[in-house]
C-alpha cells in the first residue's frame, strides 16, 4: 500500500513539476504573444489584449490556488516578502489612479501573478528541483525556436539576420537561450556526484552538447543583455568553484557572505555608473551600438519619473501615453518603445514609494542570503540565478514585469521551502 502511495506522489510530483515548466515557458511571452497575433489576422476584431491577459491569468490560476493551500502568507512571509507585496499593492493602487486605469490595471494584475507564480515554484520545490522546472520550460521555447528557424517560420529570423525563433524580436530569444543554457550547466553541476561513475562521461558529452546547441542559440540572436548576464554568471560559478576547491571549510562561510555583499555593492555601483555616468561606459567597456538608444531612453524615463514622481504613470503604460510621449527631449525616443531598463520602470510605473518597496525587498532578500549559516551548492545556483536576472534587468524590462524572470527571480530570492506534504 505504501508503494502505492509513494509511486501515485511522485507521479503527481511529475505532473506538478511539468505544470510548473509550462507556466514559465508561457511567461517567456513570445509564443503567447505570436498565438494571438496570429489568430487577430483572421479576425481583426479580436481584443488582443484581453486575449492576452485571459491566457496569462489562466494560466497561473492554479499555482496562485495552490499556494494558498500551502502557505498561510501571514504566518510564513518574512520581511524580504512584505516588502514585495507592498510593491505589488501599491502598483496596484498607483494603476488605479492612472490615466489608462484599465491598460496599468491589467499589467499590475499581470505582474502580481508573476510574484504569486515565483513563491508557488519557492514553496513548492526543492531547490533542485526548482531549477528542473526552470531548465524544461526554456529547453521547450529553445527547441521550438530553432524548428521554426529550419522551417522558416514568418518572422523566425529577423531583419537583420539574427534568430528570434517563436519569439519575433531576438531580444525575447536570447533571454531564453541563455537561462537554458545556464541552468542546465547549474543543473549538472549539482547533480554530477549523484551520476553512478560508468554514466558520468556519456552524461557530461550529452549536458555539454545541449549547452552548445543553447550557447549557438544564443551567438546567432545576438542578444547583447543575455550574453553579457551569462558571462556574469559564469564569473560566479567560477569564483565559487575556486573558493571550494581552495578555502579551508571552515573559513567558507566568510567567504560566502563576503562575496554576496560584493556581488551586491558592485551590481549597485554598476547601476550608478550605467545610468548616471553612461559616457564613461559607451564606447570604452560596452559598444556604442548597444548603448546609444538605451541612454536616450534612460534619460527621458528619468525625465518622466521626475515628472510624476510620487504617484508614477501607472505599471508599463508610461510610453504608450501621449502626454509622456510630449515631455521635455520627446524627439530624442521617437521610435523607442519603452524604457531599455526594469528599474526605471519600476519608478515610472509607482514612483519613488515603488523604488523604496522595490530597493528594500532586494536589499533584505540578499541580506538574507548572505547571513546563511551553511550556504550550499544551491544557494550558489540561487545567487547565479539572482545576478542573472538582475544584471539583464539593466539593459531591458525583464523583471517586476510580466516576464518569465519576475518569478524565477521571486523564486531564486526566497527561503528555502520549509513545508512537506
Amino acid at each position: 500500500m505504501k508503494v502505492k502511495f509513494n509511486t501515485a506522489h511522485n507521479w503527481l510530483r511529475g505532473a506538478e513539476i511539468g505544470y510548473g515548466a509550462l507556466v514559465l515557458f508561457v511567461l517567456t511571452i513570445g509564443p503567447i504573444f505570436t498565438l494571438w497575433r496570429n489568430a487577430q489576422l483572421g479576425n481583426p476584431a479580436l481584443p488582443i489584449e484581453a486575449a492576452h491577459l485571459a491566457t496569462f491569468v489562466g494560466v497561473q490560476l492554479p499555482a496562485l490556488f495552490l499556494l494558498g493551500k500551502r502557505v498561510t502568507p501571514f504566518s510564513s512571509w518574512k520581511s524580504a516578502e512584505w516588502y514585495l507585496s507592498a510593491l505589488v499593492g501599491w502598483l496596484l493602487i498607483t494603476a488605479l489612479a492612472s490615466d489608462t486605469g484599465a491598460y496599468a490595471v491589467g499589467n499590475s494584475v499581470k505582474s502580481a501573478l508573476c510574484v504569486t507564480t515565483g513563491l508557488y515554484l519557492a514553496t513548492s520545490f526543492s531547490r533542485q528541483q526548482q531549477l528542473v522546472v526552470v531548465t524544461i520550460s526554456m529547453h521547450i521555447g529553445v527547441i521550438i525556436s530553432r524548428f521554426a528557424i529550419a522551417r522558416n517560420w514568418p518572422d523566425s529570423i529577423f531583419e537583420s539576420r539574427e534568430w528570434s525563433g517563436i519569439y519575433v524580436n531576438p531580444n525575447l530569444l536570447g533571454p531564453v537561450a541563455a537561462m537554458a543554457a545556464v541552468s542546465l550547466l547549474l543543473l549538472a553541476m549539482q547533480r554530477f556526484n549523484q551520476i553512478p561513475r560508468e554514466w558520468r562521461i556519456a552524461v557530461a558529452v550529452l549536458v555539454g552538447d545541449i549547452a552548445i546547441f543553447d550557447v549557438v542559440m544564443l551567438f546567432h540572436t545576438k542578444a547583447f543583455t543575455s550574453i553579457f548576464s551569462s558571462l556574469i554568471v559564469l564569473v560566479i560559478v567560477a569564483t565559487a568553484f575556486g573558493i571550494n576547491r581552495f578555502v579551508p571549510r571552515d573559513k567558507r562561510n566568510n567567504w560566502w557572505g563576503r562575496s554576496v555583499a560584493t556581488l551586491s555593492v558592485g551590481f549597485a555601483l554598476s547601476m550608478l555608473v550605467l545610468y548616471k555616468f553612461s559616457s564613461l561606459v559607451s564606447g570604452k567597456l560596452l559598444p556604442k551600438s548597444v548603448l546609444q538608444e538605451r541612454i536616450f531612453a534612460w534619460r527621458f524615463s528619468w525625465t518622466g519619473f521626475m515628472d510624476r514622481p510620487w504617484l508614477g504613470w501607472g505599471q508599463g503604460v508610461a510610453w504608450s501615453n501621449q502626454i509622456f510621449r510630449r515631455l521635455n527631449m520627446y524627439w530624442t525616443v521617437e521610435n523607442i518603445g519603452h524604457s531599455h531598463s526594469a528599474y526605471f520602470d519600476v519608478l515610472l510605473s509607482g514612483g519613488v514609494l515603488a523604488g523604496v518597496f522595490f530597493c528594500a525587498y532586494l536589499a533584505t532578500a540578499l541580506y538574507r542570503l548572505m547571513k546563511l549559516e551553511t550556504p550550499q551548492q544551491s544557494d550558489v545556483v540561487r545567487l547565479s540565478l539572482i545576478f542573472f536576472c538582475l544584471i539583464a534587468a539593466l539593459f531591458e524590462p525583464f523583471i517586476a514585469t510580466n516576464y518569465f524572470m519576475w518569478p524565477i527571480l521571486v523564486m531564486a530570492l526566497a527561503p528555502d521551502k520549509q513545508i512537506n506534504y
